[in-house]
């Protein structure tokens, strides 16, 4: 049994290394290392507690062992108000310490944030849909904000209760169909910082993720002007022209590329897909490859998804096209994958 308790140490320490830009370790945003202040003083009183109790445990086992020659039953102690006044107060001071520290914390994190970027975001089954009203842009999937200014996520649902949590960065809100909820948070480095939906919402519930992507205030004011005047590109090739036809036929209804007549609003907005880091709502890793299996069968890469199957309706020869023209989309001078993960 030990040895088996020791590799389950093992493989819990290995999965917090493999998968470190996942989880909440290391904090990046100065609301959150609020939330990491408290927890030092949780911790703190955890560990004292385990301390007094364990040791305490192990005078008593060792004080009142029984030794050879002893018949009777060791000094019976009937009260001892002192000591359960103190063992009263103790835990009461504690909760109450904590109890403040909490209230501070929540106040601090929930305080409305002057000159806050807002981004507006709605949960879908299962992807984001993010819009920025303050800079007239929509993104899907993956959110680009300045480093240093502080962001104000006003979150909702489509459909069923989602909730927004980015573990770097934010802690959980949840997204509720009808109601309005807030998360704010400050990114101070540069990255690319993972979320996840963190309300089970269905079938893709773990696939339901998305990417906040921080930049310098330089390259953010670059990024949000080059989108705001962005037409997309003719095609340069047989096969992108083809794969426009295909797609202002095949997916025009659903979703937007801008300067084009496509401007559906059911799904993403497609508009610079070539410059994302992931598909899918952040399950693939954007290649062409990967992009023709999502367009051949969205099921199979993310159960439940809403998206259609072209499997029977494309060649592969058409679908190579689309993802050619698909991946053609996008601002030059902006490569998202090279920014350090979170």
């Amino acid at each position: 049994m030990r040895k088996i308790g020791y590799l389950g140490l093992a493989g819990l320490i290995l999965a917090g290394l493999a998968f470190g830009h996942n989880v909440a370790i290391v904090s990046d945003s100065l609301q959150d290392r609020e939330v990491a202040r408290l927890l030092k003083w949780v911790l703190a009183f955890a560990v004292v507690i385990f301390g007094g109790v364990a040791g305490t445990l192990a005078y008593a086992v060792y004080r009142f062992r029984s030794r050879p020659g002893d018949t009777g039953l060791p000094p019976q102690f009937r009260e001892n108000p002192r000591l359960e006044i103190t063992l009263t107060v103790i835990p009461l001071v504690i909760v109450l310490i904590l109890f403040v520290l909490t209230a501070q914390a929540l106040v601090k994190i929930n305080r409305p944030i002057a000159g806050a970027l807002g981004v507006e975001v709605t949960a879908r089954q299962f992807w984001w849909d993010f819009k920025i009203p303050e800079e007239g842009i929509r993104l899907s999937s993956e959110l680009v904000v300045p480093v240093g200014r502080p962001v104000e996520a006003k979150l909702t649902s489509a459909d069923v209760i989602h909730s927004f949590w980015v573990p770097s960065l934010a802690g959980k809100t949840d997204a509720i169909p009808g109601q309005v909820t807030y998360n704010r948070f400050m990114v101070t480095h540069p990255g690319n910082y993972y979320g996840f939906c963190a309300e089970l919402c269905g079938p893709s519930h773990a696939q339901m993720r998305f990417r906040v992507l921080a930049l310098d205030p330089k390259d953010y004011r670059r990024f949000v002007e080059a989108l705001k005047a962005y037409r997309a590109p003719e095609p340069q090739t047989p096969e992108q022209r083809r794969g426009q036809k295909l797609f202002l036929s095949r997916c025009a209804a659903c979703h937007t590329v801008k300067g084009t007549p496509a401007a559906g609003v059911i799904g993403p907005d497609l508009s610079i897909l070539g410059n994302r880091v992931s598909l899918a709502s952040g399950v693939l890793k954007n290649t062409p490859a990967n992009l023709v299996r999502w367009i051949k069968d969205p099921a199979a890469v993310k159960p439940g998804a809403k998206m259609p199957a072209f499997k029977d309706q494309l060649s592969d020869a058409d679908l190579e096209a689309l993802a050619a023209y698909l991946e053609s989309l996008k601002l030059p001078g902006f490569d998202f994958a090279a920014l350090p993960k979170y």
